[in-house]
């Protein structure tokens, strides 16, 4: 029985023995080491975790001083045992530049957007309404600097809008390099090369813009005469924001006198006398303007008030029919004969002085059919639209006003159902409510006009094409 205990001891002695021999012959096979992760991102090998969190403490002091007090370090650390066999370990250098990146810096800043779409961030709002008002800055002080001028707004064409946002340090920008994202370019400046044959007016109908907006796009243009080979803006330079200011202005504007004939049985025909010389008016116009980055985009009268009165021009039109000559009696003829040859003699009569109809007007503006166009044009033997209007009134003794847009002052308005032959009417700028077209109504839904370059006077109905869409209203002189 002593002898079965002592071996069984000797037997435990020995499994123990083994044991420790093999778990110290394991440990020496298969000794452990541990990948570093700073944000899931594996930034070197270390052989003790402690090491490595020395390590990333280092990192993590020589990192804050790098950034303001104000940011977010974000910088979570793991580590996963591995094989030391394979193992490379890292230098505190390495394991330092590798976390540089692997850290995540953010700040608490403004998106500036413009259309809903950011398009930097910079720290605060302050910074960022302080660049909206540096881009306002220059077109606002052009107005306040003009006479009889007063400022009503500055906006953006564009919808501008700023949003707190938490991003990433890197993407934060110094207000001169968000003052260039704002204002750089969205689309290039479109050119044309006059040709021969080019007009404003062709020019404004092919690319949808008024006359007055390649005027304003080209100062320097003659809009009188375009010279072949001469460069023509018809696009500026569409910026990312774009500063729309808005404006009233008081300015006086010349109203012409009416030249009124009236007939006079003491001078003979084809004779003619100034009985008042005619003087030109004056009025004072408050037009509110928009314009867009400098540039005129329209122009609405809001008043006109008469500051001096016209003064018409009379002429008196000779309408004495001249004496005729008395015929010679032939030879041998007879006193009696003579007698009876005078007394069958009459004088021609007067011609009708009844008074102007629309329908003369009508009339006399079909003469000038398949006319030219030119810019311009006051006639007889070329036009443009207002030219024509003009030039047929001012022969029957009606003076209208030059320009389209103006042409609607004169008369009376009339509404479309109750057009007559001789009425205006008057047509905008495709895409615009600024009337840029006038014709003459002949009747029948027609009416005689100079249309382009291409075509020179023709009739067209007002009722098709693009002139329902653009009809403005219509004005009657002859009431």
């Amino acid at each position: 029985m002593k002898y079965k205990k002592v071996v069984i001891s000797l037997l435990l002695c020995i499994l123990l023995s083994s044991s420790m021999v093999s778990f110290t012959m394991l440990s020496q096979q298969n000794p452990t080491s541990y990948e570093m992760y700073v944000n899931n991102q594996r930034v070197g090998v270390v052989k003790y975790a402690a090491r490595g969190l020395t390590y990333y403490d280092t990192a993590m002091q020589q990192l804050s001083k790098r950034y303001p007090d104000d940011v977010n370090i974000r910088s979570e650390v793991h580590f996963k045992e591995i094989s030391e066999s394979s193992s490379i370990y890292s230098s505190e250098s390495q394991i330092i530049e590798a976390m540089r990146n692997a850290i995540e810096v953010e700040i608490n800043a403004y998106s500036i957007n413009i259309n809903g779409q950011p398009i930097c961030y910079v720290q605060t709002l302050e910074e960022a309404e302080h660049l909206a008002e540096t881009i306002k800055a220059p077109y606002e002080a052009e107005v306040k600097s003009q006479d009889n001028t007063q400022l009503e707004e500055v906006t953006f064409s564009e919808i501008l809008s700023f949003d707190p946002v938490m991003v990433a340090f890197d993407e934060l920008v110094q207000e001169q390099e968000a003052l260039t994202l704002l204002q750089q370019s969205s689309n290039t400046k479109v050119e044309h090369i006059a040709s021969d044959h080019d007009t404003l007016w062709d020019l404004a109908m092919e690319n949808d813009l008024t006359i007055d907006e390649i005027i304003s796009l080209n100062p320097n243009i003659n809009p009188e005469k375009i010279k072949p080979g001469q460069t023509i803006i018809l696009s500026a330079e569409k910026k990312l924001l774009n500063v729309v200011t808005k404006e009233v202005i008081t300015y006086e504007e010349e109203v012409p006198f009416e030249k009124k004939k009236q007939d006079d049985n003491t001078l003979l025909k084809g004779k003619t006398k100034t009985i008042q010389e005619g003087e030109k008016g004056t009025k004072e116009i408050q037009a509110r303007i928009i314009r867009e980055n400098g540039v005129e985009i329209s122009r609405e009268v809001i008043q006109q008030t008469m500051t001096k009165e016209p003064v018409d021009e009379i002429l008196a039109v000779g309408t004495k029919e001249p004496p005729k000559p008395t015929p010679k009696p032939s030879r041998g003829s007879s006193s009696s004969s003579s007698s009876s040859s005078s007394g069958s003699t009459k004088d021609a009569p007067a011609p009708s002085n009844g008074s102007v109809t629309g329908q003369d007007i009508a009339d006399y503006a079909m003469k000038f059919l398949g006319c030219r166009y030119v810019r311009g044009g006051n006639g007889p033997k070329s036009f443009d639209c207002s030219g024509l209007t003009s030039y047929v009134y001012r022969q029957f003794g009606y003076s209208l006003y030059r320009r389209s847009r103006d042409q609607a002052l004169n008369g009376v308005a009339v509404s479309k159902s109750d057009l007559a032959p001789g009425d205006l009417v008057l047509f905008n700028n495709k895409g615009t409510k600024t009337i840029g077209h006038v014709g003459i109504y002949i009747g029948n839904g027609k009416m005689i006009h100079a249309s382009t370059s291409k075509t020179g006077v023709i009739i067209s109905d007002i009722n098709s094409g693009s002139y329902p869409s653009r009809y403005n209203c219509a004005r009657r002189i002859i009431r």
